[in-house]
């Protein structure tokens, strides 16, 4: 019992805290108060959320797909009059500041930095951050300075004479010198060393937090001995990560990456990045490899992008396309390149990018057909590239026999699937179903029935899957959860109404809560809106940590109401007697249990009078 009330007194005292952090304090000037008002007044969610999604306008809300889960059926919401958003297919939601610090994969203050740089809210954050995003942001600062020392480590043994044999290779593979520097190559020489060297300046903790190391027979071994070193930089032209390929003919893997880091994840870094967004050109090369990009670059072609020998990710697209709207994939010629070039066309379209694709014959990849044939050809080819869906096309229409009417009927299944299904557009699709008709002469009324028709079963099938999980996932709630989920659409009702009536904000009281911490949050809400603030739906979302109670929000918070009676309809219905009746049985079991006599008295007693009338919820 005192650890419950204990848990009680602190969670208390940092919902006290976290709203407080909105409160106007005579004589203070908190920065994180200041700011995240000024953010969430002046930043609008539909230009963050554009510059990663392609939103449509449906009503008086926006739509895309989720950026966060792969759908087909859109399912993603966007609210510019509430600024949230809120995905029906994984159930995540939240305001601006919660969106960019899912996709960019950040902290709270540091989703806020980039979102006041957006707003122009000039500010120093050292002083706002909390003591575990401190201690984050130490490790991040302690990792970037290991990696630039050693990427200062490598570059200075690539043409040391002991070496020669990297020099030799990188000469061999048509690198010239002022390119390696470009790029910042180097070489990891066996035995070195490095670990003793940064053990001098760093702890152990950041050194096996950097993934450049393991462990071996109890000693520490840098993972890119006896390789030529790529580094990898972030936009910033910082470097966080580094990829290694071997210069001899041992049996070792060609290529090896950094792991994943508190600063590096390889699908969402793009190599070369940080020089080819200051391009001119109008669009991306995007390539697989390290030679490929450092080739291209080397003969002047300065928009090439590579994927760091990954599959190109949902991340990738939202990379690409801060920068330019258009992408040339331009991947390996083998099969396997031409399966990673479907894949990649359809994340990047489905994106909002336009895709086009180049075919490079009589090479296996960029790198060695820009040295065979030139810059010309290659751009020439460039000049040439096929929009991603005539690509996929051509690829499929090869593998069948027109002529034969099985082939043929299978090739308009593959077509359906695989061309025309994940096309939105419908003028776009419309040009496809003609093209269809033109490649197998059947008619394209015929086509655009049996399409409808497979469509139509699809989204139903889809339908059909989501409604069932979402009865599921009702009938499978606890009565708890089915109580607080309760309050959480009391509350959400309570804030988007307080501020616009008196009669709603007089309705609700904290006796009408029966979750101990939404009834928390409600009191401190209420007596901020009594102190006469303007707390915004936004505003209230940044200090719910609870991902649930924040997905519940925005869930029901979209929904919204457009009148006042609405609102008050759905709170007298959410105040029944039914669930105030749920939780006082089930606190008075609770009681007779720890044999508290008195209080089940009381709360038979209060039964009594609600099943009487006598007694309001």
């Amino acid at each position: 019992m005192i650890f419950i009330k204990n848990a009680k007194r602190y969670f208390k005292k940092f919902v006290e805290i976290k709203l407080n952090c909105l409160k106007k304090r005579e004589g203070e000037h908190d920065v994180l108060e200041r700011v995240v008002e000024q953010v969430l007044s002046k930043v609008d969610i539909v230009d963050v959320v554009s510059m990663y999604v392609p939103l449509k306008k449906v009503g008086v809300n926006f739509r895309a797909l989720c950026p966060f889960h792969q759908e087909r059926t859109p399912s993603f919401y966007v609210s510019p009059a509430k600024q949230i958003f809120h995905c029906f297919g994984c159930g995540v939601g939240g305001n601006a500041i919660h969106f960019v610090m899912r996709i960019e994969n950040l902290t709270f203050t540091e989703a806020l930095k980039v979102l006041a740089e957006k707003a122009k809210i000039d500010v120093d954050f050292s002083q706002s951050l909390s003591a575990k995003d401190r201690v984050l942001a130490k490790q991040k600062e302690e990792l970037i300075s290991l990696h630039h020392d050693c990427f200062e480590y490598f570059q200075r043994q690539l043409y040391l004479r002991e070496n020669i044999d990297a020099a030799r290779y990188v000469l061999k593979r048509g690198i010239r010198k002022e390119t390696a520097k470009q790029f910042g190559l180097g070489f990891c020489p066996e035995n070195n060393n490095l670990y003793e060297m940064l053990s001098k300046k760093y702890s152990k903790e950041i050194i096996d937090k950097s993934g450049i190391f393991i462990e071996r027979n109890g000693k520490n071994y840098c993972r890119f001995e006896g390789r030529l070193i790529f580094p990898i930089f972030d936009t910033m032209n910082r470097v966080i990560g580094f990829g290694g390929r071997i210069i001899d003919d041992s049996q070792a893997p060609k290529y090896m990456n950094s792991p994943d880091t508190l600063i590096f994840s390889k699908s969402k870094v793009l190599y070369g990045l940080n020089i080819a967004k200051g391009s001119k050109e109008k669009d991306f090369v995007v390539v697989e490899g390290y030679m490929d990009v450092i080739s291209l670059h080397q003969e002047g072609i300065d928009n090439v992008v590579g994927v760091l020998g990954t599959a190109l990710t949902q991340d990738h697209s939202f990379l690409l396309r801060r920068y330019k709207n258009e992408v040339v994939l331009c991947l390996d010629s083998d099969q396997a390149g031409k399966n990673a070039t479907f894949r990649s066309g359809d994340i990047l379209y489905q994106n909002g990018l336009m895709v086009k694709v180049m075919e490079l014959e009589n090479a296996k990849d960029p790198d060695e057909y820009i040295k065979k044939f030139g810059k010309d050809a290659f751009l020439l080819k460039k000049q040439n590239a096929m929009f991603v869906i005539d690509f996929k096309i051509k690829q499929i229409s090869s593998n069948y026999d027109l002529s034969k009417s099985d082939q043929k009927f299978r090739f308009v299944r593959e077509y359906f699937e695989k061309v025309l299904m994940p096309i939105s557009n419908e003028v776009e699709r419309q040009e496809y179903i003609k093209k269809l008709s033109q490649l197998t002469q059947i008619d394209e009324d015929a086509i655009l029935k049996e399409f409808t028709k497979n469509e139509n079963i699809k989204l139903k099938r889809i339908e059909s899957i989501q409604h069932f999980k979402q009865v599921q996932q009702k009938s499978n709630l606890t009565e708890e959860e089915r109580i607080k989920k309760n309050d959480i659409d009391l509350l959400s009702i309570y804030v988007e109404w307080a501020n616009k009536s008196e009669s709603i904000r007089n309705a609700v009281t904290e006796d009408d809560f029966c979750t101990e911490d939404i009834k928390i949050l409600f009191s401190s809400i209420k007596n901020l809106i009594n102190e006469g603030m303007e707390l915004t739906y936004s505003m209230l979302l940044t200090f719910v940590n609870d991902e649930k109670v924040l997905s519940e929000l925005t869930s029901f918070s979209s929904k919204g109401f457009e009148t006042e009676e609405a609102a008050k309809r759905a709170i007298e219905e959410l105040k029944t007697n039914n669930n105030r009746m749920l939780w006082l049985r089930r606190e008075m079991l609770e009681a007779q249990k720890r044999g508290d006599y008195e209080k089940v008295l009381k709360l038979q007693m209060l039964i009594r009078k609600i099943k009487d009338g006598k007694e309001g919820i």
